[in-house]
């Protein structure tokens, strides 16, 4: 298979920019084609990283500044196949391609020379540096990223200027549409995240009016108060109107702007509600409220099936990825009855994302630094030094591991010495190593090859093995505890599904925690341990937890360990070959 052949190859060509880029990336490389949507980036951690936040996106390609085939310089392209693997790989310069990955720094640091982001200004402001504009923007709350013009920039006019933008920092439905049986909502991790001021806003809507005119965006929305939170959100907005008429716009929210908006006339329109923003106090719960016949349309990236809206809801707050969802009720008119009680989980890419990327002379842009004071140095390296002999890395995202897990290569002189479970004459490492592949138990091997010292041993297959599921390290009784399996191992291994779906009770799965949330019950614990494809086992805390400790209570410790196949150990020895099981290249 092409891929197979080329990605090694590509591999191995492929130097890092930066340490900061610590996932594969592979310069000079293209995945054409599998396209399933195309935005601007100016960089490559730009591109990885609007891939890692949309909905169905596996790998990209992103053409450089240094692209010189066509206009296309900056270009991001997003990429899905079922099988998470790219149709093609080819070389080609100026493009760099990568996958999505799992755990991504949002920090947008880096400052992009003789590079403008057209379009999406809310203010603008005399500045004497690119460091005086990337402050402001910093500080501003609505300020996402900007660009600056410099003492050489061609109008004079406009020289040494901050230009101050926006992108959607909250999720918005791609569409909006009223449907019987149907209920949508968002994440209940929204709202925890939006502010403390503590008055009341006074959220006053006029019904069956519009202000005609004057509008910059439209956009979906599920009522006249979602519309006015998204307008109090956007900095640039001074005034919407939404429609719920399904003859004008229907579930359209439309945001305005006008320098003086007491001159605005409003008109009389049948099923229109219009207003103003509400800023500086605490809005009503819209990230909270639960919108009976509407359809969040579009942005899937999974299902599951429930039986109420409110565990719908749970596994969408339990999935980090989801941030709103769309409940199929079993009262839906629908005559297909698999459509009902399904959960559909729902993510749009929110990362700031400039309208189009160019370049222009005497112009640098850049981004806000807020999430560069939330973001952690986690998972790079605390310092590297040269070593001879040695070989450092990364580890691979969820999607890499799922591409690179075959173990191809063939290990001459070298045996891996116990973890035996049968061994029987074969004629070659070849016809042993298929023999590995065909039995389902093997998962590596080593033969002897007829100069072994051993005469008796000669030409000789050891098929040997080490744990394919997940196995806690320690397991102990402990009351107010809750211990279980990702369900996902449930539906993988069929000859045992009733223990990899049991509960089990007053049983702590001790050890291996890759993570923890805090979360009500263990079905929710479940849930996100299911949701969260690098978990295998959970623990879950009990309110009824007899600890004096108050904050042990209804902890979620997601729990991993190494399943790939582990030789005990490893030497060299003469006239030994070893190897693994080709399965996983032949999946």
């Amino acid at each position: 298979m092409v891929v197979w052949v080329l990605l090694p190859l590509l591999l191995l060509a492929a130097v890092p920019e930066s340490l900061s880029i610590v996932q594969t990336l592979l310069v000079d490389a293209d995945f054409p084609g599998d396209d399933v949507l195309q935005i601007y980036s100016p960089d490559v951690h730009h591109c990885q990283l609007a891939c890692t936040q949309h909905h169905s996106c596996l790998f990209f390609t992103f053409l450089r500044p240094d692209w010189d085939k066509d206009d296309r310089k900056f270009y991001c392209f997003l990429k899905y196949t079922d099988s998470g693997i790219p149709s093609q790989v080819s070389a080609r310069n100026g493009a760099t391609s990568g996958f999505s990955v799992s755990k991504p720094s949002v920090c947008l640091s880096s400052k992009y020379q003789d590079v403008d982001f057209p379009g999406s200004d809310y203010r603008k402001l005399p500045s004497s540096s690119y460091d005086e504009c990337q402050k402001v923007c910093t500080r501003d709350p609505g300020c996402r990223f900007f660009s600056f013009t410099t003492g050489s920039f061609p109008f004079a006019a406009d020289r040494k200027t901050c230009f101050l933008k926006y992108s959607w920092s909250v999720p918005i439905p791609p569409s909006i549409t009223t449907q019987m049986g149907l209920v949508s909502g968002f994440s209940q991790s929204l709202p925890k995240a939006k502010g403390t001021i503590k008055e009341e806003c006074k959220e006053e809507i006029l019904a069956n009016t519009e202000f005609p005119g004057n509008d910059f965006e439209q956009v979906p929305a599920a009522s006249p108060q979602h519309c006015q939170i998204l307008c109090s959100i956007h900095p640039r907005c001074t005034h919407f109107s939404f429609s719920q008429s399904k003859s004008w716009h229907h579930m359209s929210c439309f945001l305005k702007y006008k320098p003086d908006v007491s001159k605005d006339e409003s008109v009389k329109k049948e099923e229109v509600y219009s207003g103003f923003p509400t800023r500086n106090c605490k809005p009503s719960n819209v990230w909270g409220s639960r919108f009976e016949d509407i359809d969040f349309l579009g942005a899937d990236y999974r299902h599951v099936f429930v039986d109420n809206a409110d565990l719908c809801e749970d596994s969408c707050t339990a999935d980090r990825e989801c941030q709103f969802y769309t409940y199929v009720l079993p009262s839906y008119p629908n005559l297909t009855p698999e459509l009902r009680n399904k959960c559909h989980l729902k993510q749009v890419m929110t990362l700031p994302r400039p309208a189009k990327v160019i370049s222009a002379k005497g112009v640098i842009s850049g981004f806000s630094l807020k999430s560069c004071k939330d973001d952690s140095s986690e998972g790079n390296p605390s310092r590297v030094t040269e070593l001879k002999g040695v070989t450092s890395g990364f580890a691979l995202s969820h999607q890499e591991y799922k591409i690179f897990s075959c173990l191809p290569s063939i290990y001459h002189d070298v045996d891996f010495p116990q973890s035996d479970y049968r061994n029987l004459p074969s004629s070659s490492y070849e016809e042993c190593q298929e023999v590995c592949t065909s039995d389902p138990d093997c998962r590596f091997f080593s033969f002897t090859t007829e100069t072994f010292s051993a005469v008796e041993y000669r030409k000789m297959c050891f098929l040997k093995y080490s744990w394919s599921v997940p196995v806690p390290p320690v397991i102990t009784t402990k009351r107010g505890l809750v211990s279980g399996f990702s369900q996902s191992l449930k539906k993988a291994k069929e000859t045992s599904r009733e223990v990899w779906g049991r509960r089990f009770e007053d049983v702590d799965f001790y050890g291996a925690d890759s993570s923890h949330a805090f979360v009500d019950n263990a079905d929710i614990c479940e849930d996100k341990c299911t949701a969260d494809p690098r978990c295998q086992f959970y623990t879950y805390v009990l309110p009824s937890y007899p600890d004096l400790t108050p904050e042990l209570r209804n902890k979620c410790h997601l729990k991993r360990v190494m399943t790939l196949p582990r030789p005990a150990k490893v030497v060299s020895v003469r006239d030994v070959v070893s190897g693994f099981s080709l399965r996983s290249c032949r999946d």
